[in-house]
């Protein structure tokens, strides 16, 4: 059992075909591409690969999307247990799990939160923390890692009905007291000192947000990601971790590429997968007995900096 990873055709790179088609007209190589020779196998570095032999934007195409999954069959029969999908652009989804970072990202967000604001000289417990959007499902995930060091706890939310449930099991279990709300002239939307984004709204986040503040997606919304991240320069936007592998000598992998060695080398984690009901602070335990540790932020991809507070200098 092992992950694999696929991507596309970089800028520049033209497919790998057999010689002979050389001879071909350019459209029936093309076409003989899509038909044939839709990917290619290989290892980079001892990593199983799977290269679709499309650019990220032909994939929507339903040509492409069968060479997709015919790729990922091949993947699964030589021995892929877990998919690696690129930074960006959409693979179709068949057959087996994908790795995107985020459920990882999920349960070590309230980590992932405290080590942003330590970065900028801040403490966790003076901090306030805002959850925005999504569902109870989603929020139980995310407060998996929650901790002794939240005081200010918030829930933005068009449905303040659905969080009676979290808000009740927050006092029972930790005395914390979670305000929940839903308009967002609300003065805690601004007050935020780190926003765990956990639903698809797209609201105008960057007229709101307080300055220097730390903004954490974890439902894939990247169009407020981009917005934020062009027009609030002052705001530290990422939507995933780097994770530090205590059991490997300190290696930090990117937030894709740490959940498929979670999945791979935790069983708890690799069952509750694709279930929609997570025993949340289970597995942040397990994966922290593992040497899982948040190490950097990333955004696309890439990693990115938690910038410095405004008030602080360097």
């Amino acid at each position: 059992m092992e992950s694999a990873r696929v991507r596309f055709l970089e800028e520049g790179e033209e497919p790998v075909l057999p010689k002979w088609t050389k001879l071909l007209p350019q459209r029936w190589r093309q076409r003989k591409t899509v038909d044939t020779y839709p990917y290619t196998l290989t290892r980079v570095d001892g990593v199983l690969t799977g290269i679709l032999q499309a650019e990220r934007t032909a994939v929507l195409t339903a040509d492409w999307r069968r060479g997709a999954v015919r790729l990922l069959a091949a993947l699964e029969e030589a021995g892929a247990a877990i998919i690696v999908p690129p930074a960006e652009g959409e693979f179709p989804r068949e057959r087996l799990p994908f790795a995107e970072g985020r459920r990882l990202a999920q349960l070590f967000a309230f980590a992932g939160a405290a080590e942003a604001l330590r970065r900028q000289g801040r403490n966790p417990e003076e901090s306030a923390f805002l959850l925005a959007g999504g569902e109870p499902h989603i929020w139980g995930r995310v407060l998996s890692s929650l901790g002794n060091e939240v005081n200010r706890l918030a829930i933005f939310t068009q449905e303040p009905e659905t969080a009676e449930g979290v808000v009740q099991r927050l006092y029972a279990e930790r005395g914390l007291m979670a305000e929940v709300f839903s308009s967002p002239k609300n003065a805690a939307l601004g007050a935020a000192d780190v926003v765990l984004s956990c639903g698809m709204e797209q609201r105008a986040y960057e007229h709101i947000l307080k300055r220097g503040c730390i903004w954490l997606d974890f439902a894939g919304n990247r169009p407020v990601l981009r917005r934020l991240r062009s027009l609030r320069p002052d705001i530290s936007a990422a939507e995933g971790f780097f994770f530090r592998m205590a059991a490997e000598g300190g290696e930090q992998m990117e937030g894709r590429l740490a959940e498929a060695r979670a999945y791979l080398g935790c069983a708890a984690f690799r069952e509750g997968f694709s279930a929609e009901d997570w025993d949340g602070e289970r597995l942040f335990s397990a994966l922290q007995e593992k040497g899982f540790s948040v190490s950097g932020f990333s955004a696309f991809g890439k990693r990115v900096k938690i910038k410095l507070y405004p008030d602080k200098k360097p």
